[in-house]
C-alpha cells in the first residue's frame, strides 16, 4: 500500500486506522472521532515551532526567485533541506502519526529530483508550507472547539470557509460486503476530515471545570466534569465534588481567563503574519507555543493548588 493512514468508519463513531510506513504498516488502537480531535487540540508543538522558525530564518538567506546563487546561498539551501529532514525523522520518533503525514505531504510537494538549488525558491516556499501543516490545522481546530462550547455557529461562508469541502482518496474492498476505506497523507486533511464528521455529529463541547480542558461527555447527562485523571489516579469526575466551592471560584477565574488568553495570544500571531511592520504585542510561533506550555502548566498548578490565583493569573496574562 501507499505510505500514509487508512481509515475506516465504524458504528457510534469509531475509527480504525493502519498507518503505512516507510518500514511497513503499523494498526494504530481503535479509537472514536472525538477522542482524536480533542487529543490533536492537546498536541504540544513548542520545540518543533522553534525549528519551524529556524526553517524560516535559513530560508531567508535564499533569495526570490534564485539566479546564480552564491555558495553560501548553495549552503544554506543545503542546510534547509538537512534541517527538514532532521525535523520530520524527529516528529516520526515523537509523534509516529504526524510524522510521517508530514513525511508524505513533503513527497507529493517535491517529487523525486525537484530539490536542486535551481528550484531553491519554488522548494523552500513548499517545505515551510508543508512543516508548518500540522499547527495551521491546530488553530483551525481550537478555534472550532471554542465556538462550537460556546453555542456559536460556524460559519462556513467566510471564517471557516476551508472546512466547506474536502477532496479524498477513497478505497472500495470487496470481501463479504463492501466496504470503505478513506486515505490521507496529510496531517490537515486527516484531521480535516475527522473534523467534518465531527461538526456533523453536533457533539457537545465542553470545558471540564476542574481542569479546564474539552471533552465530550458520554452520556446526554448534563456534566460539569471529564474523566482525565487529574490527581493521584483519580479522575476530575471523582475529584471535584469535594472541591466544589474551589471549583466555583476556579471556573470564574483562572479556567475561563486561560482559555480567553489562549484566544487571544493565538490572535496576536495571526495579526502578525498580516503586518509589514511589526510591533511590540507581535508574537512568533514558538513564542505562542512557550507561552502556552508555561500558561497550561500555571492552570493545573493552581488547580492543584500548588499556585495562587494571582500567581497564575500573572503567568497567564501576559502584557
Amino acid at each position: 500500500m501507499n505510505k500514509g493512514i487508512y481509515v475506516s468508519l465504524l458504528p457510534k463513531g469509531k475509527i480504525k486506522r493502519t498507518l503505512t510506513t516507510e518500514s511497513g504498516e503499523v494498526e494504530l488502537p481503535e479509537t472514536t472521532i472525538a477522542d482524536e480531535i480533542i487529543l490533536f487540540s492537546e498536541l504540544d508543538f513548542e520545540h518543533y515551532a522553534q525549528v519551524v522558525e529556524l526553517l524560516n530564518t535559513i530560508a531567508d538567506a535564499i533569495p526570490s526567485p534564485p539566479k546564480n546563487l552564491t555558495q553560501e546561498e548553495i549552503n544554506a539551501y543545503d542546510l534547509l533541506l538537512d534541517t527538514t529532514e532532521d525535523l520530520v525523522t524527529t516528529l516520526e520518533q515523537e509523534d509516529l502519526l504526524c510524522g510521517t503525514l508530514t513525511r508524505t505531504l513533503l513527497e507529493d510537494a517535491l517529487p523525486s529530483g525537484c530539490t536542486s538549488p535551481a528550484s531553491a525558491d519554488q522548494t523552500k516556499n513548499m517545505i515551510l508550507s508543508a512543516v508548518s501543516d500540522p499547527m495551521r490545522f491546530q488553530f483551525l481546530l481550537n478555534s472550532v472547539l471554542y465556538d462550537m462550547k460556546d453555542g456559536i455557529a460556524l460559519d462556513l461562508d467566510k471564517k471557516y470557509c476551508a472546512l466547506k469541502e474536502l477532496v479524498v482518496s477513497q478505497h472500495l474492498i470487496l470481501g463479504d460486503e463492501l466496504t470503505t476505506r478513506y486515505h490521507f497523507r496529510s496531517v490537515a486533511t486527516y484531521y480535516c476530515f475527522l473534523l467534518l464528521h465531527f461538526i456533523v455529529m453536533k457533539p457537545r463541547v465542553l470545558l471540564c471545570q476542574c481542569c479546564g480542558r474539552y471533552f465530550i461527555p458520554k452520556t446526554k447527562k448534563e456534566t460539569l466534569y471529564c474523566d482525565r485523571i487529574f490527581i493521584r489516579n483519580r479522575t476530575c469526575k471523582q475529584v471535584a465534588p469535594g472541591m466544589k466551592h474551589q471549583i466555583e471560584a476556579m471556573r470564574q477565574t483562572v479556567i475561563e481567563e486561560f482559555d480567553r488568553a489562549k484566544r487571544r495570544m493565538y490572535n496576536r500571531y495571526s495579526r502578525a503574519l498580516d503586518k509589514k511592520t511589526p510591533s511590540e504585542k507581535d508574537l512568533t510561533l514558538s513564542e505562542y507555543y512557550e507561552w502556552l506550555n508555561r500558561a497550561t502548566a500555571a492552570r493545573d498548578q493552581f488547580v492543584k493548588g500548588e499556585l495562587s490565583q494571582e500567581e497564575a493569573l500573572s503567568i497567564i496574562n501576559v502584557p
